[in-house]
C-alpha cells in the first residue's frame, strides 16, 4: 500500500502580466495559485503519489478555489484548517531576452503568517504518511508559523516519518525580528534530508 507525502507551508494568488508585458503595460492579470510546498505536492501527486497539503487559509471564496484547484490536480487538503482574513498574493512580471522577471509580494498578515501552535493535529495529520517535506519560506513568515513548523518536524520524528527541508533562503523575507541563524538550526536538526546551496547553507 502506498503511503501519503505530507508538504507544509503558505499557498498564494498568483496574478501574472499576459505574455511578457510590464506591470505598467498590464490592463488585466492571468490568476493562478503557486508556493513552492504545494508545488511539490502537484508535481508529487502528477507521478501518481499520494500527496497532501496543509496550511491555514481564511474562509472566503478565494480561498475556496485555491482549494478546488489543488483538488483538481490531485493533491489532497483533508487537514487545512481555516481562519485569517486573506490569502497572500503575489504579482509577477515574466521576465524577456536580458530583463529578468520581476515578483512583488502582498502577502503580509496571511491566514498562514498568523498561525500558531497547537492549531494542526499532526499525529492526526502524519497517519498513513510516511514523508513530510517542507521549506525555509515558512518560518522565515512569522514566529507562528515557524513554532508551527517545529511541531510538525518533531511529531514526524516521533513518528517515525522521513523529514526532508527544502533551505530555499530569502533574505527579503525575514522581517519579525528573528534571523534566520536563530530559528533554523533547530528545525534543521529533525531534517532526514536537505536540499540546497551554499548560500543557503550559510
Amino acid at each position: 500500500m502506498s503511503k501519503k507525502v505530507v508538504t507544509f507551508g503558505e499557498i498564494m494568488l498568483r496574478l501574472a502580466t499576459p505574455g511578457y508585458q510590464r506591470f505598467s503595460q498590464a490592463t488585466e492579470f492571468t490568476a493562478t495559485f503557486g508556493g513552492g510546498e504545494a508545488n511539490v505536492s502537484v508535481s508529487l501527486a502528477n507521478y501518481g503519489m499520494e500527496s497532501e497539503f496543509v496550511t491555514r487559509l481564511p474562509q472566503n471564496d478565494i480561498a475556496r478555489s485555491c482549494e478546488m484547484d489543488l483538488h483538481k490536480h490531485g493533491v489532497k487538503t483533508d487537514h487545512v484548517i481555516y481562519g485569517g482574513d486573506r490569502l497572500g498574493i503575489y504579482f509577477l512580471e515574466t521576465g524577456a531576452v536580458a530583463r529578468a522577471s520581476k515578483v512583488v509580494y502582498d502577502r503580509a498578515h496571511s491566514a498562514i503568517a498568523e498561525i500558531k501552535p497547537g492549531m494542526i493535529d499532526w499525529d492526526e495529520v502524519f497517519k498513513g504518511a510516511d514523508w513530510f517535506h517542507w521549506t525555509g519560506i515558512t518560518p522565515a513568515l512569522s514566529q507562528g508559523a515557524a513554532d508551527a513548523c517545529l511541531e510538525a518536524i518533531r511529531a514526524a520524528n516521533r513518528l517515525g516519518v522521513t523529514v526532508s527541508c527544502d533551505l530555499n533562503y530569502r533574505k527579503n523575507l525575514w522581517k519579525y525580528g528573528k534571523q534566520a541563524s536563530e530559528i533554523m538550526p533547530e528545525l534543521v536538526a529533525g531534517c532526514d534530508v536537505i536540499l540546497g546551496n551554499e548560500e543557503d547553507a550559510e
